[in-house]
Order: structure tokens, then C-alpha cells, then sequence
């Protein structure tokens, strides 16, 4: 029988919009634990602001639309 790893992952994804008003979401694993919403928020604006990222698509980033915390669960098999 097969060996279960259980792997947990946790992501801060942010939600940008682009002059064509557009969305892209923006991913950073394993953010600290304590990050608060004032510290997502400065740093979403600060990307925007500073134009550091473009879209697939070569255009900047122009609005911040919503910010999230995800965790996942993600079970490995191993097999050989």
C-alpha cells in the first residue's frame, strides 16, 4: 500500500484589474501567519503604485480589486 504525506500550503492571493479592467490574480506562498489586512493592503497598493508586475497580456496593473488567504491540503501518494 502507498504512503499518504499529507501537505498543507497556504497562499495570499491578490486580485488586480487592468485599464481594460481585466483581472489577474497575484500569488505569494507561505505569507507569515500574523500578516495583517493593513500590511496587504500597503503592499497591494505599493505594487500598483510602483508598477513592478505587468499582465500576460504586457499591461500594468491599475486597481486593487479584493485580497485573499487560502489554505489547501494537498495529499501525495507514493507510489513506487
Amino acid at each position: 500500500m502507498a504512503d499518504l504525506l499529507n501537505q498543507e500550503r497556504c497562499s495570499l492571493v491578490i486580485t488586480f484589474e487592468d485599464e481594460y479592467a481585466e483581472k489577474f490574480n497575484f500569488s505569494i506562498s507561505n505569507p507569515k501567519s500574523n500578516v495583517s489586512e493593513q500590511e496587504i493592503k500597503n503592499l497591494a497598493n505599493h505594487i500598483v503604485a510602483n508598477n513592478y508586475f505587468e499582465t500576460s497580456k504586457g499591461t500594468d496593473y491599475k486597481k486593487v480589486v479584493k485580497a485573499r488567504i487560502t489554505n489547501s491540503e494537498t495529499d501525495k501518494f507514493d507510489l513506487a
